[in-house]
């Protein structure tokens, strides 16, 4: 174990360095020295964790060894340590998620790992926050960054079109499939699920996996990381959202490629770290929705700063076993996080 001086260390064998962002760094430079795997990255507003997830399934799914970087709040001084850690030698690629948590960490990231291939799915008003950004534009001049000078790059016509831009240089523009290439009991029918199709057929193409490798990786993905679970409750599907509150993200259950608007019965509650304010009209539209049920809690009324459908719970309970056979989507936010927490169980217990 390396520690700078003065940290204890209960006992455990140790070195003393003088800094460990210092080794860190060296040892990240003699390990991307060693190894050259092609970098794929994913950057946008929402769903970069469960595309990047799928890519990793679709490359695993071709016959190659990948590594996927995955974290809530990813550093540079992380990315090194994934690195050392987790990529040999021999380690043909790697998929990364390129989150903005300040104007500049997308850039700070590109810069530790530059990807060699880069995609743009989608922008939202979710980080318009005091301190963060004030407006698309802003989040998008951030967003881009993730593209060195010599990578190739593409960016979903849908943002530009939001920004009034035909094209940005050094990048190629490409449209979301408005069809799927085959059905997956775990996927919504959501414009998020097709950006993710989208980006995993474009990087099949570029790197040269079969369409055949690509439909079956398809239909046989599962989300990683609890972001998205589908369950089964009374024979039929559920789809359970136990992530944070944030408007995007359940705005996303609205973005359907059939119509089709969900029942979503709320739960609970819970904007994390993020202020509700900056996105307070993609608020107003999602509990506006005559399909929307709310649970009648303090916690929730305190907390949701829009009109909202609160029902109490027996209410609740009968309009949500009503609608199933439909399409339901359950949000109890931040549930999932808790790696003890299954959510089929809590429903059959909850409602049963």
């Amino acid at each position: 174990m390396a520690v700078e001086q003065g940290v204890e260390t209960g006992g455990f064998p140790s070195i003393e360095v003088t800094s460990l962002t210092e080794l860190s760094s060296r040892l990240y430079e003699e390990a991307r020295r060693k190894s050259n795997p092609y970098i794929i990255g994913v950057t946008g507003s929402v769903g970069k964790t469960t595309t990047v997830a799928f890519l990793e399934h679709l490359i695993r799914e071709a016959g190659y060894p990948v590594t996927r970087f995955w974290s809530k709040r990813l550093t540079p001084l992380l990315v090194q340590c994934h690195y050392i850690n987790r990529v040999d030698v021999d380690t043909p690629f790697v998929v990364m998620e390129y989150s903005a948590y300040g104007a500049d960490h997308v850039e700070q990231l590109s810069q530790v790992l530059p990807p060699n291939i880069a995609f743009l799915s989608n922008i939202y008003d979710m980080h318009i926050n005091p301190g963060m950004f004030e407006s698309k534009k802003d989040i998008f001049d951030s967003k881009i960054r993730i593209r060195p000078g010599d990578a190739t790059g593409f960016i979903n016509n849908a943002v530009l079109q939001e920004l009034g831009m035909r094209d940005v240089k050094g990048w190629s523009n490409f449209s979301v499939d408005d069809e799927l290439s085959g059905f997956n009991p775990h996927l919504p029918l959501t414009l998020r699920t097709a950006e993710l199709h989208t980006v995993g057929r474009i990087l099949a193409d570029n790197i040269g996996i079969p369409t055949d490798t690509f439909r079956r990786a398809f239909t046989t993905f599962e989300p990683q990381e609890r972001r998205l679970v589908s369950v089964q409750y009374e024979r039929a599907r559920v789809f359970f959202d136990g992530e944070v509150t944030v408007g995007a993200r359940q705005w996303s259950w609205f973005e359907t490629l059939d119509g089709r608007v969900p029942t979503l019965m709320v739960d609970h509650i819970h904007f994390g770290d993020e202020d509700p304010n900056g996105y307070i009209k993609m608020l107003r539209e999602i509990f506006a929705s005559p399909e929307t049920y709310v649970l009648d809690t303090e916690s929730n009324r305190q907390s949701l700063p829009v009109s909202a459908n609160f029902v109490d719970e027996q209410k609740f309970g009968s309009v949500f076993k009503k609608a199933l056979g439909g399409y339901v989507v359950y949000h109890k936010a931040m549930s999932t996080r808790d790696p003890n927490f299954d959510p089929e169980t809590y429903l059959h217990q909850r409602w049963n």
